[in-house]
């Protein structure tokens, strides 16, 4: 089986679980909106977060050594993942992470326990991948932030899906570029 097809189920068997969790067990109202005009301020943040996450990711993996071996580990872990792919992972791992961690797990114990066992989750199993931990922590503070200040998970999911869509793409484009 090919490696990317088993990245995929991999993925459909741990964030399915995460997705049926967080969608029946989430804090009422975080999910479905009343109003829209409001939440779209925050989703315009989420996009400029991102945007910004996504550049230091690259910059970090094209300066400097630890960025460069994380990028490595990502690309031998991941393989070669085509568009549809990237996104359904992309997708799978937004809605499911979010959900759980700040539908479910962040309203019960708070923006900081909760960032912190997202940072968990992210746990390496080698040490070149301990960056991606410390990343996680931040960005789950900010994921929670953005949950707390909006009301809503919409953001918190938006942005999720632009980190990881956008850093998957271009480790396949950098991988193309070198072969």
């Amino acid at each position: 089986m090919p490696q990317r097809v088993q990245m995929v189920r991999v993925a459909l068997w741990v964030y399915l679980p995460m997705l049926a969790a967080g969608f029946f067990t989430q804090a009422p109202g975080t999910l479905f909106v009343d109003d829209l005009l409001p939440l779209l301020w925050w989703v315009g943040a989420a996009l400029g977060i991102g945007a910004l996450a996504v550049w230091a990711s690259r910059w970090v993996s094209q300066h400097t050594g630890w960025g460069r071996a994380l990028r490595d580990e990502f690309r031998g872990v991941l393989g070669d993942l085509d568009s549809r792919q990237i996104l359904v992972l992309a997708l799978l791992s937004s809605f499911g992470e979010e959900l759980l961690f700040r539908g479910v797990l962040h309203p019960r114990l708070g923006l900081l326990a909760t960032a912190l066992i997202f940072g968990l989750f992210h746990f390496p199993y080698r040490r070149a991948l301990l960056p991606w931990t410390l990343f996680a922590v931040g960005i789950g503070l900010i994921l929670g932030l953005l949950t707390d200040y909006s009301g809503s998970l919409w953001p918190a999911i938006l942005l999720h899906f632009f980190i990881n869509y956008f850093n998957l793409h271009d480790l396949v484009r950098q991988r193309g570029e070198e072969a």
